[in-house]
């Protein structure tokens, strides 16, 4: 019987074709798993926290943390985190609508508000986003954007304050090796420091 070239070449082809797919397809599946890939963790129960203050009279402030996990064994490389406004309370127009967020054990003695990036391996890292403070001392009502050192300068200050309300933000962390992550969060600036609540939307 004689032997149909034409199809032998064919299937030979399209078998070609197909291993040369498989390989495309597993070299991108071997190279994304090499790249970090962050998540953001939040616990409304265990990341909302009261930490005491240290000085010369008690006082106290809540704190709203999340922390940010790599779940790849490639380090991820200068990371930084943006917290950006979605939306404020009826007839509030923050100054600030978008802040670069300190990263918590952080060496920032040069008392710098400009943001710093931060290398994420194994371990999670922590960013403290919103508080209110102080027990025992008079400030005004609403919550702070956790940025050191912002109520040490004014206008700081001032830029990193919300009034009383519910307030919706976008949290994202890029690095410059992988894909980042960014999560919603809603969170009530409070009329007294206690009141400070935080959850994710998504």
């Amino acid at each position: 019987m004689p032997v149909n070239l034409t199809g032998v070449l064919s299937v030979a082809g399209i078998g070609a074709g197909y291993l040369s797919l498989i390989r495309l397809v597993w070299g991108d599946v071997r190279d994304s798993r090499k790249k970090p890939h962050l998540k953001i963790e939040f616990d409304p129960v265990e990341d909302l926290q009261v930490w005491d203050l240290q000085g010369s009279s008690p006082r106290k402030q809540r704190v709203a943390t999340v922390h940010v996990r790599n779940a790849r064994k490639a380090p991820a490389l200068r990371c930084i985190a943006v917290l950006r406004l979605i939306s404020a309370p009826q007839g509030l127009n923050p100054v600030q609508k978008e802040w670069a967020l300190h990263w918590a054990d952080t060496d920032y003695s040069a008392r710098t508000n400009t943001t710093e990036a931060v290398e994420i391996g194994f371990e999670r890292r922590r960013l403290d986003v919103a508080f209110t403070f102080v027990e025992g001392e008079s400030s005004p009502s609403g919550m702070w954007i956790a940025i050191p050192f912002a109520l040490s300068i004014p206008l700081a200050a001032a830029q990193a304050h919300l009034s009383p309300g519910e307030y919706h933000f976008s949290l994202s962390v890029a690095c410059e090796n992988g894909k980042g992550c960014s999560r919603g969060f809603v969170i009530i600036s409070p009329q007294a420091w206690t009141d400070l609540s935080m959850r994710a939307t998504e």
